[in-house]
């Protein structure tokens, strides 16, 4: 089984209303078969109808997080076991070459692929929300839970556990602990302890935490990347889901791949997120922006990492979509107002200065 991490399959004419929290079927199908595994069959039995209900409406529409709220509780009060959906999220898949086939393996290091969980949770579950912070030697991932109940701090906390896992999978190893919002009796923190690979805290602030270090967060994640129609998808369902859809973000979401394989022009940009040219240039420009400017601000973002990454020149202007290193040279003076070479120099000695 997998960690639930895949694109919704719903259609926009048939998703439940916008102001009503959902999670997708995919995720909801992924959770009850952890549950499966993971619960004896007679309990299961007390909630097939339920699932059986909730699985066919996942086969045309989104799955109100109320609906969901209300099998976790049922299921909470037949075992009685406040740590029974980590122990069935337990037994999904977090391996890397699992995660490689997802849009996780867009990312360009492993804080990116942080940044894309946190952009794109919400397309999987809309009863959590996840926040990257933190300064200094620490990185905060905060998990919050839409609602108090029971059942809500119980999904977080699955999640959480989900998220711990995922993380290391991404070679993101100096975990060095994880907050959760209250204090349970000795034998739950016990058993907390024993089921979470990294060490777990309590009474921490209003919503759950992961603390990171620094350290590792900015080398290259190194996996193939995945296609730009995968990014494509989760903002198309991004967009269906935000009553005013973030056009400038979404596109720069997909800028780096399409500049990666040199494909860079409205009109793709336009099909990858299934409006026409006139709408998209029409919403760019109504947040202020044009596309061309876009196109800029991304090429001049993902050139400062792939310099510091010790890419070549000319691998890094292939990166970027230029045809010509040539094109790259002059681009990059006109940001920096110096070459890449002499760019690269100066900030490797600062930072070796700094560090």
């Amino acid at each position: 089984m997998t960690m639930p991490i895949h694109p919704p399959s719903w259609s926009q004419g048939n998703q439940v209303s916008a102001t009503a929290r959902s999670v997708s079927p995919e995720h909801f199908m992924t959770t009850v078969k952890a549950l499966k595994l993971a619960l004896p069959s007679a309990v299961i039995e007390s909630v097939s109808g339920q699932v059986t209900h909730l699985q066919r409406q996942s086969a045309y529409q989104r799955i109100a997080l109320t609906e969901m709220d209300e099998l976790v509780t049922d299921l909470l009060h037949a075992v009685g076991d406040p740590l029974l959906l980590v122990r069935a999220y337990a037994g999904l898949n977090y391996q890397a070459g699992f995660l490689r086939k997802t849009y996780l393996a867009s990312a360009f290091t492993r804080r990116d692929a942080l940044v894309l969980l946190c952009r794109y949770f919400k397309v999987n579950n809309e009863g959590v929300a996840l926040a990257l912070g933190g300064e200094g030697d620490a990185c905060v991932l905060s998990v919050a839970a839409a609602g108090r109940s029971a059942a809500a701090c119980l999904q977080r906390d699955a999640i959480v556990y989900g998220l711990t896992r995922t993380l290391l999978s991404l070679g993101i190893n100096e975990i060095q602990h994880v907050s959760l919002a209250y204090t349970p009796d000795a034998q739950v923190q016990q058993d907390y302890r024993t089921l979470f690979p990294v060490k777990v805290l309590f009474d921490g602030p209003g919503q759950a935490q992961i603390h990171i270090g620094q350290g590792s967060l900015d080398l290259p994640l190194g996996w193939p990347s995945c296609s730009v129609e995968q990014i494509a998808r989760r903002e198309r369902h991004l967009m269906r889901l935000n009553p005013e859809p973030e056009w400038c973000d979404s596109v720069m979401a997909l800028l780096p791949l399409l500049c990666r394989q040199g494909d860079v022009d409205i009109d793709q940009c336009a099909a990858l997120l299934a409006v026409s040219r006139r709408t998209l240039q029409r919403n760019v420009q109504r947040e202020g922006a044009a596309f061309r400017g876009l196109i800029e601000r991304a090429r001049k973002q993902q050139a400062q990492r792939y310099l510091l990454q010790g890419y070549s020149l000319d691998a890094v202007a292939a990166l970027l979509g230029y045809r010509q290193s040539a094109q790259f040279y002059r681009a990059f003076r006109q940001w920096f107002g110096c070459s890449p070479t002499h760019y690269r120099s100066a900030q490797l000695s600062q930072s070796a200065i700094n560090s």
